[in-house]
């Protein structure tokens, strides 16, 4: 049974000598071949997880042995309560050997006998509080389940591996695992054995069905699972969206005819991501100008996609279908500008600016008297827009001056 007192050899001192201990002068290294005195003061500890005081600066060191009769994994940790100390910890032994350091923390696992641990500044000097405590580290056997990678697609395979931890030195002979997962998400193959019970084990499976499969293994020839690792994978499959856990359990035999239970240490994840299928619509951008907000519509044969009306910069995106198709820009009062596009699934192709003609205010595709005479029947009046070729609210002169700019043109600008 462990002592409450953790350093018995040193209680004595601890009565002996003051809290400020004994000290020895030493010499230090010290920079630019300047030698300086360094007093080292021995401390003293005598319980786990206690908090101790002490300070330090350049020219004053502390040292706090300890002493175990049983090997201890321990941790030591150094906090600055005053000033600007940055600690610096070093574990010694018995004959001030250096066995390792750290700053602020030192973590270290010794067999029994005498140990010192020494604070000195690493930079900085103050006051600070010490405390050691036990790492208790665990040592249950316990059966681990890893997944990798963590997130697939769907129709992608991940790889588990399912491992013995904390094995026994006088081993295991036998272990039978049980595993779980979701069915709906996933399907489990490749059930196969990584080794841990020796050279030809032999591996018995039942399942996988309905979510859960069972696999036992046996070290065959006298062979065992003498040391922790993995005992077998498998692969995981992702066959719908969702997340799974996979878990396994297992029971092992000492060779005893007993099975014993080894818990999990719980479950690992597993993200099974949908894909979108790649894209089959293609999208065509532009930009057109005319004084009137202009419409843009494409067709192709058995495809017509909705039209779109420019933005007020005359830009406009229009989506559809990959494949060949004919582009019409048209505005109320104007030719209309014609060209191809060929989309591609997933990419953008984009018609080069174009600026409608003005004029063709009766549709004919031509601009010619009977679009002045629209504008001497409609003068001064606001109807029909079509007349309204600058888009100002009248129709007057200024319009009439665009169809005689244009005069005479027909058919659709070539959109090229």
């Amino acid at each position: 049974m462990k002592s409450k007192y953790l350093f018995q050899a040193f209680v004595l001192l601890a009565m002996l000598f003051s809290t400020m201990g004994t000290s020895q002068q030493v010499q230090a290294k010290a920079e630019s071949q300047n030698v300086r005195s360094v007093e080292i003061v021995m401390r003293s500890l005598t319980y786990w997880d206690a908090v101790y005081s002490g300070n330090v600066n350049s020219n004053r060191y502390e040292k706090w042995p300890l002493s175990f009769a049983e090997s201890h994994n321990f941790a030591v940790t150094v906090t600055t309560t005053n000033g600007d100390l940055t600690p610096l910890l070093i574990l010694l032994d018995e004959a001030n050997n250096e066995i390792a350091s750290a700053v602020g923390t030192l973590n270290s696992n010794q067999p029994l006998g005498n140990y010192y641990v020494q604070v000195q500044p690493e930079a900085g000097s103050g006051y600070y509080t010490l405390t050691i405590r036990e790492i208790v580290v665990d040592t249950t056997p316990s059966v681990t389940t890893t997944v990798l990678p963590v997130s697939i697609n769907i129709d992608e395979t991940a790889t588990a591996t399912v491992s013995l931890n904390n094995v026994p030195a006088s081993g295991y002979t036998s272990a039978e695992f049980t595993c779980t997962y979701d069915s709906t998400l996933v399907q489990v193959s490749n059930i196969a054995d990584s080794g841990l019970f020796g050279a030809d084990a032999v591996m018995a499976v039942n399942g996988p069905q309905n979510g859960s499969f069972i696999v036992a293994l046996a070290g065959s020839n006298g062979n065992k699972a003498a040391t922790s690792g993995a005992a077998f994978t498998f692969s995981a499959k992702g066959l719908a969206a969702g997340n799974t856990t996979v878990d396994c359990t297992a029971r092992v035999s000492s060779g005893d005819s007993i099975l014993t239970n080894v818990a999990s240490t719980g479950p690992a994840s597993l993200a099974i991501v949908s894909v979108p299928p790649p894209p089959t619509d293609g999208t065509l951008t532009g930009q057109v100008f005319a004084s009137k907000s202009v419409t843009v519509s494409m067709f192709a044969e058995g495809v017509t996609p909705a039209p779109v009306v420019t933005n007020v910069d005359g830009t406009f995106s229009l989506a559809a279908p990959a494949g060949t198709y004919t582009v019409i820009a048209s505005a109320d009062g104007f030719l209309d500008a014609q060209g191809a596009a060929i989309l591609t699934a997933g990419n953008i192709t984009i018609m080069p600016v174009v600026t409608l003609i003005a004029g063709d205010i009766d549709n004919n595709d031509v601009i010619d008297q009977y679009d002045a005479m629209t504008i001497g029947m409609s003068y001064n009046t606001v109807s029909p827009a079509a007349a309204d070729l600058n888009n100002d609210g009248t129709i007057n002169v200024l319009d009439l001056e665009i169809v005689a700019s244009n005069y005479r043109m027909s058919g659709a600008l070539a959109w090229q």
